[in-house]
């Protein structure tokens, strides 16, 4: 038991933004297939199926619930040497949104590519648990690790930096 909390203890700023990553994936992936789900009602193309435009308004619903909740969770949990106060708050957000900018381009490229490669190779999709697992699912999954990894090293080594890293 001990040698877990003193591994917890060297890595508890992973751990934590690898456990808030997943909260906030999670949030974030339910918000886009809330947007897809509904959406398809509206913006579909002759089969019924979601079109382009409704991946990319996805992935933008999905961008604006995974910042708000990325931010909140990792100023107040995860990066708790950074600094502090109103005005550094602020200059953090636009430091922080900033660099989920680049990587919603980032997410919806690979999440357009990904879709394509997949249907392109004949994926087949399945039903798991009453969810149907499409190519869809499979490129959010492999667009959404990319980008928690890459967001971990923009909020650590430029948004909440602390004055002991400068």
């Amino acid at each position: 038991m001990e040698r877990i909390k003193a591994l917890y203890r060297k890595h508890k700023e992973i751990i934590l933004y690898l456990l808030f990553g997943i909260i906030t994936t999670v949030a974030s992936l339910g918000a886009c297939y809330l947007t897809l789900k509904l959406g398809v009602i509206f913006i579909h193309d002759e089969n019924g199926e979601p079109t382009e435009l409704l991946d990319i308004i996805g992935s933008s619903v999905q961008w604006v619930v995974g910042v708000l909740v990325a931010f909140v969770t990792n100023k107040k949990w995860v990066f708790t040497g950074a600094e502090r106060g109103v005005a550094t708050t602020a200059k953090q957000f636009g430091k922080f949104a900033g660099g989920r900018v680049i990587t919603y381009f980032v997410e919806v490229f690979v999440n357009l590519g990904a879709i394509a490669l997949l249907e392109w190779l004949g994926y087949r999709a399945f039903a798991l648990i009453g969810i149907e697992i499409t190519a869809r699912f499979w490129a959010k999954m492999i667009s959404s690790v990319i980008v928690v990894v890459s967001n971990y090293f923009i909020s650590k080594l430029i948004v909440f930096k602390n004055k002991r890293q400068e």
